[in-house]
C-alpha cells in the first residue's frame, strides 16, 4: 500500500477540515461534479482547489488527500498530468476557450479514472462562455470534476450558481492567521495589519514579500502627513498609483473606522467620496495618479 507523504501536504491549516470533508464525500462517491468555491481574495481558494485536484487524481487517495508518491501525484507535481486542465486568462474567458477545455474532458482519462477542470477566476467568463459551460455542468462526462473559484460570486450568472454546489470559505480566525504569517518568515505582523488586508493572510504575505508594494504603515503615515499639510499630494499619488485599488480600500477603511468611533458626518462624507473614487478606478484606461490626486485634494480640503 502506498503511504501518504507528510511533506507532500502544504495545505493551509484553516482549510484542512474543509478538504477532509470534501475528500470523504469523494471517496464515498457523493461529491458533486461541479463545485463553486467562493470567498474573498487571499484566503486560499486556489490552494484548496489544487489540494482537491491532487486528491481526486491520486491513485491512492485518502481523506487527507493525495498520497504524493504515486505516478499520478508525480505527474501533477511536475505539471504534466494529462487529466488536469486549468483555464485562466489575464483578460476575459471567451466561449472558444471554454469549448476547447470542455472538449478535453470528453476523452477517456489517461491516468487513473478521473479528470479535473479548474477555472481559478470564474467571474472572468463572458455570458456566452458561461452558457457554453452550462451543458457540461448539467450533463457532465463520467468521472469529471469542475472547480470554479470566485471572489465575486454575484458576478456569475444565476444559471451557473444553480448548477454548482457552493463551498464558501470564511476568513480564517485572527490568531490562526497571525501564527501562520509568523511561520512564513521574519515578519512583523499584527491584528491591525491583518485587518488592513481584510483579514486575508495570503494578501498580507504577498504585500510583505513585495518590495514595490505600498505598506500599510507607509499609507497610514502618508495619509496623516497629507491631512496635516506636510506631504505633497501629487508626489504621493504618483508614488502610490501602482497600488491604487489597495490605497482606495485603505482610505475607505480609515474613514469608516473614524465615523464609527466619532460619528462625525464629515467622516461619513469622506467615506462616501472614497467609495465613489473606488468605482471610478474600475474604468479601463483611467489615469490613476490623477485619480488619487483628486481624491487626496478633496480629503484634505474637506
Amino acid at each position: 500500500m502506498i503511504q501518504h507523504s507528510a511533506t507532500q501536504d502544504s495545505l493551509l491549516p484553516w482549510l484542512t477540515l474543509t478538504r477532509e470533508s470534501l475528500m470523504q464525500r469523494f471517496l464515498q462517491h457523493s461529491l458533486h461534479h461541479g463545485l463553486l468555491v467562493s470567498g474573498q481574495e487571499g484566503i486560499g481558494k486556489r490552494c484548496l482547489a489544487d489540494a482537491m485536484m491532487k486528491g481526486i487524481l491520486c491513485l491512492q487517495p485518502s481523506v487527507q488527500g493525495a498520497c504524493g508518491m504515486c505516478q499520478s501525484c508525480k505527474l501533477v507535481n511536475a505539471g504534466t498530468h494529462p487529466d488536469h486542465h486549468v483555464l485562466e486568462s489575464e483578460k476575459q474567458l471567451g466561449v472558444d476557450a471554454i469549448r476547447t477545455s470542455i472538449s478535453k474532458l470528453s476523452s477517456t482519462p489517461q491516468i487513473g479514472r478521473h479528470k479535473v477542470l479548474l477555472i481559478p477566476v470564474a467571474e472572468k467568463m463572458t455570458e456566452a462562455a458561461s452558457n457554453a459551460l452550462l451543458k457540461t455542468l448539467e450533463e457532465p462526462t463520467d468521472n469529471t470534476y469542475l472547480f470554479l473559484l470566485t471572489s465575486k460570486i454575484n458576478s456569475l450568472l444565476p444559471t451557473i450558481l444553480s448548477r454548482c454546489e457552493k463551498v464558501h470559505l470564511p476568513v480564517p480566525e485572527i490568531a490562526q492567521s497571525l501564527n501562520w504569517l509568523i511561520e512564513q518568515g521574519d515578519f512583523e505582523v499584527s491584528q491591525a495589519l491583518l485587518q488592513a488586508y481584510g483579514n486575508a493572510p495570503l494578501r498580507v504575505l504577498k504585500a510583505l514579500q513585495d518590495e514595490n508594494s505600498v505598506s500599510f504603515r507607509e499609507f497610514s503615515d502618508g495619509l496623516a502627513d497629507m491631512l496635516a499639510g506636510k506631504a505633497d499630494i501629487t508626489a504621493m499619488a504618483g508614488k502610490w498609483q501602482g497600488s491604487t485599488e489597495l490605497v482606495l480600500d485603505w482610505c475607505q477603511q480609515y474613514y469608516h473606522d473614524q465615523y464609527r468611533m466619532q460619528l462625525r458626518t464629515s467622516d461619513f462624507e469622506r467615506y462616501q467620496q472614497c467609495l465613489a473614487f473606488a468605482r471610478r478606478a474600475q474604468h479601463p484606461g483611467i489615469n490613476k495618479t490623477l485619480l488619487l490626486s483628486q481624491l487626496f485634494s478633496q480629503l484634505v480640503q474637506a
